[in-house]
């Protein structure tokens, strides 16, 4: 039978254009405390020769501390930097409509934060050079459908759990659907053994996901696949740039003046 599991595609995150991920803080236009220097330094305004704005915490003429920097097209941070780099605990805003809140490490999405897709659905959990990697949660806009799993480079693959309204389903998720054999479990009583295949009909681009079950047992959780697990990740560990302040979150916000 076809199943509705999936009823929409796990959507992937804004990219931002290389000229504005990657660009020099020139400042056009200064008005804040200054150090011995005349460097920038302590809290400030700023206007930068590419049009861009920067209010908040400045450290010999870079972002440092708490600030906020507003980009052409609607795409914003708000969150703490360290050496002019996003590092800490942050939210940017995308011209897309989505959003992120969470850790950044050296100007990337990285440790645990949540992502805000323009269509309702959202993801939850570990992040790793702005990719999706490690535990996390996605959870679709439609349906009450939540997939938790393991992430690997931005894609679910392995074991998962997925919760739905009166049922719950454990089993295996390859990239956008899941695959291979499962269980549906209905308030741990009982379960469905069975086993999900694409359907490639051939002559035609759609493809249908098919449930195939083949016993109703009493509930077992022995019997259930392996639970999603938390992995190791190379090079994850705290950046030489970090420090306790950088980890800290703030209530407080920067309001940038025009």
């Amino acid at each position: 039978m076809t199943h509705s599991l999936v009823r929409e595609k796990i959507l992937s995150e804004y990219t931002v254009p290389d000229n504005e991920e990657n660009f020099e803080f020139n400042i056009l236009k200064y008005n804040g405390l200054r150090n011995s220097k005349m460097e920038p330094q302590g809290e400030g305004k700023a206007k930068l020769e590419n049009g861009y704005r920067y209010e908040g915490g400045f450290r010999k003429g870079l972002p440092h501390g708490k600030g906020r920097l507003a980009l052409q097209e609607g795409l914003r941070y708000d969150g703490h930097w360290r050496k002019g780099l996003k590092h800490g605990m942050g939210r940017i805003y995308y011209p897309d409509c989505s959003w992120y809140q969470g850790e950044f490490r050296k100007d990337l999405r990285n440790g645990c934060g949540t992502y805000y897709y323009p269509n309702g659905a959202r993801y939850e959990g570990n992040w790793f050079r702005n990719r999706r990697h490690g535990m996390g949660c996605y959870k679709f806009s439609v349906g009450n459908i939540n997939v938790n799993g393991t992430w690997v480079d931005g894609v679910a693959r392995g074991p998962v759990e997925v919760i739905m309204d009166g049922c719950r389903f454990h089993g295996y998720w390859d990239g956008c659907c899941p695959r291979g054999p499962g269980y549906f479990t209905f308030n741990a009583k009982v379960m469905v053994k069975g086993k999900f295949y694409v359907d490639e009909i051939e002559g035609c681009e759609e493809k249908k996901l098919i449930w195939q079950p083949e016993a109703f047992e009493t509930y077992e959780y022995t019997k259930l696949p392996l639970e999603p697990i938390p992995f190791p990740i190379e090079g994850s560990d705290i950046s030489e740039t970090s420090d306790e302040e950088d980890c800290k979150s703030h209530g407080s916000s920067v309001t940038l003046s025009d």
